[in-house]
């Protein structure tokens, strides 16, 4: 009974948040519920005292059992289960009288088996319903090393204290700032936070570079383009560094963003390039902080006959960088 009921929870949990991906879930001997993208299967739990591994951090159990408003910020500690970034956190908040609080989320780095400096965090608004709350964690932009012990934060901001909850099975991963002076472990509880981690370690990659690597007999008045692409996140603009014939384009490009996240980078050369070989180099980063560059070369022949490289019309530009 106490499984099922358990089950049941955690599915209200599930179908509250938008996942990307389908989740499975399976209940364990020890009461504890795993959740995992289906494509990677059933996290295994670990015994008490051993780091938790798969694409989902946790140590609760999914179940309340206290809960409190109070100054103190609350923190977990988790080991990075393999190399990642982290993406969310999930928070578990308190709240029927759906108000609205401000909730600094942090990563801290390990000092001595107590939270040290911090890595990263984010400042958001949680609350209004009580369960979990989803946080996205991306843009603290906080990479991680297989191995690296850590912790989930939850500081107190301003005067909005949220009601957090805790599971009092489970309290030796649970620490909180006593009196803003030093950080203690929590013997009697275990804040419910959950980090969300992503193992794409991936930067992005060019397709359909024009004119072709190696061409030859290239016309000096032809456009450089080229396609980038990543193969989970959406490329970030901003982060991108184009350099043709030894100049930096970049503030000359043109994007073209495509429904994929990826975009089109087209470049037009005012006066036309000079005959001999021409190096074109591209740096971008997608919205995990993974960056990857690139370089190819075509020969400008100008005076040569047949050129085989097409100019080449990519539709309405949408964006300009």
């Amino acid at each position: 009974m106490k499984k099922v009921i358990l089950a049941a929870l955690m599915l209200v949990l599930i179908t509250s948040v938008a996942w990307a991906k389908e989740i499975t879930l399976t209940a364990e001997t020890d009461g504890r519920t795993v959740v995992a993208p289906a494509e990677s299967g059933a996290v295994t739990v670990p015994v008490k005292g051993e780091p938790n591994a798969g694409l989902i951090l946790f140590w609760d159990d999914g179940v309340m059992d206290d809960d409190w408003q109070d100054s103190y910020s609350r923190a977990v500690q988790f080991t990075a289960p393999l190399d990642c970034h982290v993406s969310q956190s999930m928070v578990y908040l308190y709240d029927e009288q759906g108000l609205l609080v401000p909730v600094y989320f942090a990563i801290y780095d390990d000092n001595a088996g107590l939270p040290g400096d911090e890595l990263g965090g984010v400042l958001t608004v949680c609350g209004g319903s009580m369960g979990w709350h989803v946080i996205n964690a991306i843009p603290a932009g906080i990479t991680l090393t297989e191995g690296d012990v850590f912790y989930g934060v939850v500081v107190k901001h301003n005067d909005g204290h949220p009601y957090l909850c805790a599971d009092t099975s489970e309290p030796i991963h649970g620490y909180f700032y006593s009196d803003g002076t030093e950080w203690v472990a929590d013997e009697t509880s275990n804040f419910m936070l959950r980090l969300v981690v992503d193992d794409d370690m991936t930067g992005p990659f060019s397709e359909n570079p024009n004119p072709a690597p190696g061409d030859t007999g290239v016309d000096g008045d032809t456009t450089v383009s080229f396609e980038l692409h990543d193969s989970n996140c959406d490329i970030v603009p901003e982060s991108l560094v184009v350099v043709i014939d030894e100049t930096d384009v970049s503030d000359m490009c043109v994007l073209s963003m495509l429904i994929d996240g990826g975009c089109i980078v087209t470049f037009k050369p005012e006066k036309g390039f000079d005959n001999g070989e021409i190096y074109v180099y591209w740096y971008a980063e997608d919205e995990l902080g993974n960056g990857a560059e690139d370089t190819w070369s075509f020969t400008v022949e100008d005076d040569a006959e047949g050129s085989n490289t097409e100019e080449t019309t990519w539709g309405v530009i949408k964006d300009t960088f």
